[in-house]
């Protein structure tokens, strides 16, 4: 999905300035690439926001930097997140322009389906890979990949090969590591037998 969104090319860089941006609503920002160059620019927080909770850091966005009158467009992708460590507030955005002929490379969440067969038996699920790396067309990168679990027994793992991908999509890892294993619930160990303490009277006593 591409989102659109209007940036304002800003000449002052300081701190100050920043911190007037931020007050005002808007994220400090930078926009870089090979048609760009690397233009300091703000955008509303609530539109980006908006953007991020829809699609993630993946999202596709038609950018259009306003200055002196003038507007140019971009197609970019979000490169670089500043958050508060507190607040958890956007604190400065860099956004990496591209063109959707060209391949990239995105981070891309693994979400699970379902509930694995072995583990309705006693079985453990161990999510191993959540997030995986992929290369496709700009305007390709897919929001996250759902994989279905539901048929996975006991001793059963799920690969990187195994994923199902949107067309165009190549993943970057190796194909034999894992995902997803399902694997037989640990027993505790059987408690050692304590001896029982002998009773007054047993075999070796004597009477007086």
């Amino acid at each position: 999905m591409e989102h659109e969104l209007i940036a304002l090319a800003r000449s002052e860089k300081t701190s100050s300035n920043k911190h007037h941006l931020r007050k005002s609503g808007m994220v400090p920002a930078v926009v870089y690439g090979k048609n760009v160059g690397n233009v300091a620019i703000a955008v509303d927080a609530v539109q980006i926001k908006k953007i991020i909770n829809e699609s993630g850091s993946n999202a596709l966005i038609s950018m259009k930097v306003k200055e002196n009158g003038k507007t140019k467009k971009y197609k970019v992708l979000i490169k670089a997140i500043q958050r508060d460590p507190v607040r958890r507030d956007l604190i400065h955005i860099d956004f990496h322009q591209v063109s959707v002929k060209d391949r990239v490379h995105a981070t891309v969440p693994v979400h699970l389906e379902g509930t694995p067969a072995g583990v309705l038996v006693g079985g453990t699920l161990a999510h191993l890979a959540r997030r995986v790396e992929v290369e496709c067309l700009a305007d390709r990168i897919p929001d996250s990949l759902v994989v279905d679990i539901s048929g996975l027994e006991i001793g059963d793992t799920l690969t990187m090969a195994d994923l199902k991908l949107p067309e165009g999509v190549k993943i970057l890892e190796e194909p034999a590591a894992p995902v997803v294993t399902v694997t037989a619930a640990e027993r505790p160990e059987a408690e050692a037998e304590v001896p029982a303490p002998e009773e007054p009277g047993a075999e070796g006593s004597k009477e007086l």
